[in-house]
């Protein structure tokens, strides 16, 4: 391998990102969820009155990627979107009862996972990740 990739932190990030990205989906594959799809759920229901420019900022996706994927989850019955009366290119969003049920069903799975990678690093190591990652934001 090129010397200057492996030590590439961009390289790393996404090699790693990637990995994680590729077990969970396996996992929450029997759903018929994505990973992402599921973050976007979890967003619309703790996020009080989200809309898709909002959900794009969390999730560091440009809007039409979002809009995209907001699309495919409402032809899935899981979410629900409306115009809202201020600004109607902001579309308020809310999960419906499949989507309530999606998240619930699948918040083993997420939590499992969740913990078995905070289990590979210690506290101190989990807090500096955090910062590190938070510092390498563009």
């Amino acid at each position: 391998m090129n010397h200057a990739l492996k030590n590439s932190i961009a390289y790393r990030f996404i090699r790693g990102a990637n990995r994680v990205n590729k077990t969970l989906n396996k996992k929450l594959n029997p759903y018929n969820i994505a990973i992402e799809q599921r973050a976007t759920l979890e967003i619309i229901k703790f996020e009080p009155n989200v809309n898709q420019v909002r959900i794009a900022k969390l999730l560091g996706k440009d809007k039409t990627t979002i809009s995209r994927s907001l699309n495919s989850l409402e032809k899935k019955g899981l979410i629900k979107k409306s115009e809202t009366i201020e600004d109607k290119r902001h579309n308020k969003v809310e999960l419906t009862k499949s989507g309530e049920s999606i998240l619930e069903d699948t918040i083993d799975e997420v939590t499992s996972f969740r913990e078995s990678l905070n289990k590979k690093l210690t506290a101190h190591e989990v807090e500096m990740f955090f910062k590190i990652v938070d510092k390498l934001e563009l």
